[in-house]
């Protein structure tokens, strides 16, 4: 068993997710159900490539521990009847090119990386969540919206919460056990990582753009709060 990433490289945006639907999502199952699997997940990056620091096109990662040729040799046809790949490219973890650091799996490369103790925590989830967004691609023809739009009124008796990207979080969260301050402080550190992202991206003038938006955000639903807890009953449910 080795460590490997597969790079599949598209055209376009619209490429890659017609890849993850209708290869994907169906190919996950052979993936956890085969010998030459052991552990994985995938990363899709199409959604930054219209930003400077993103990729041209589509991309996706296919991240492994097993058997790369095996899983190459059984999988390859599929890719190669897929009308829109451009390209696609195996590296393995143990075999070094043009001096780059080597792994004997990719638990060794994710806690060199991250530590032993998150470098572990990250490679047992990263699993689950692939096969959550595998799962969520059979499901769901059109992506969900992030968020509510915020240029729409809230009286739509069809969606009056705006149910979304953001309600597939909570309702994840509320499975795993945890409670709304729980919640709160997940938000609070999801923001703090996602501005150092910007930042490293995007450079310093995007992050500080972004932190000032966020701010901005929530000193303007102090008056929206206000308005709530005036209009609704409040303390008084037994169940969350």
């Amino acid at each position: 068993m080795a460590g490997a990433t597969i790079e599949f490289h598209f055209p376009d945006v619209s490429a890659e997710e017609r890849f993850l639907a209708e290869y994907l999502a169906s190919a996950w199952e052979r993936f956890l159900s085969s010998e030459y699997w052991s552990h994985g997940w995938f990363w899709r990056y199409g959604q930054f490539a219209e930003y400077e620091s993103g990729p041209d096109g589509g991309l996706v990662r296919l991240v492994f521990d097993g058997d790369p040729g095996v899983l190459v040799e059984r999988e390859r046809d599929h890719w190669e009847r897929f009308a829109g790949l451009d390209s696609w490219e195996l590296r393995r973890y143990d075999d070094a090119e043009a001096g780059a650091e080597t792994y004997e799996s990719l638990l060794a490369q994710q806690q060199d990386a991250k530590g032993t103790v998150g470098g572990e925590r990250e490679y047992r989830f990263k699993s689950l969540t692939a096969r959550l967004a595998a799962a969520y691609y059979a499901e769901f023809d059109d992506p969900l919206p992030a968020v509510p739009d915020p240029d729409t009124e809230r009286d739509d008796p069809t969606d009056p919460l705006g149910v979304g990207a953001w309600a597939l979080c909570h309702d994840l969260l509320v499975q795993l056990g945890y409670d709304w301050y729980d919640e709160t402080e997940i938000a609070l550190q999801m923001l703090r990582s996602r501005l150092q992202s910007v930042a490293a991206y995007r450079g310093a003038d995007a992050a500080r753009e972004e932190y000032d938006r966020i701010r901005a955000a929530l000193g303007a639903h102090e008056g929206e709060l206000d308005e709530w807890l005036a209009e609704n009953e409040t303390g008084t449910r037994s169940e969350p």
